[in-house]
């Protein structure tokens, strides 16, 4: 169980790795074009 534990350990950290990742090249993105996150109060009805 021991081993087990430690390779569960292994692929938590590999996988928050790979999520920290995925979160810096959103947070660039967002960075980059924060304009697209709200396009309806750039244009009004009238």
């Amino acid at each position: 169980m021991a081993s087990a534990k430690k390779q569960t350990k292994q692929d938590l950290e590999a996988k928050i790795a790979e999520l920290e990742a995925k979160l810096n090249q959103l947070s660039d993105q967002l960075t980059s074009k924060p304009a697209e996150t709200k396009p309806a109060e750039v244009k009004p009805t009238e």
